[in-house]
């Protein structure tokens, strides 16, 4: 039940986000469709993945300011359903976005 409330409220989230910015710069619902997924992929991606350059940033800093050496952590990522509802968005909109201006692409 929680992995269904999840991929609902993010979908809630991303058509929500999607709506409010194509009503406030005023362009079509499904013109901004995609940028709106892929950005919500990349930043559910950048929050939920562990090391990287952020970790490494402050593992850094606090090295040299305690002149203590702090173990390196391996960048790692793992899925939620957040993140696979959004990558889904994104496809399922890339598609409809091609078939909508289908005239413009053949």
């Amino acid at each position: 039940m929680g992995k269904f409330v999840s991929c609902l409220l993010t979908l809630i989230v991303l058509v929500g986000i999607n709506f409010g910015l194509a009503k406030l710069i005023s362009w079509q619902f499904i013109d901004l469709s995609v940028f709106v997924g892929l950005a919500m992929t990349l930043i559910i991606r950048y929050f939920t993945s562990t090391g990287g350059m952020s970790s490494n940033l402050v593992r850094m800093q606090a090295q040299a300011v305690t002149g203590i050496k702090v173990e390196e952590t391996k960048s790692t990522f793992k899925p939620t359903y957040a993140y696979y509802t959004s990558l889904s968005y994104t496809i399922a909109s890339a598609i409809a976005i091609f078939i909508y201006y289908k005239d413009y692409f053949i």
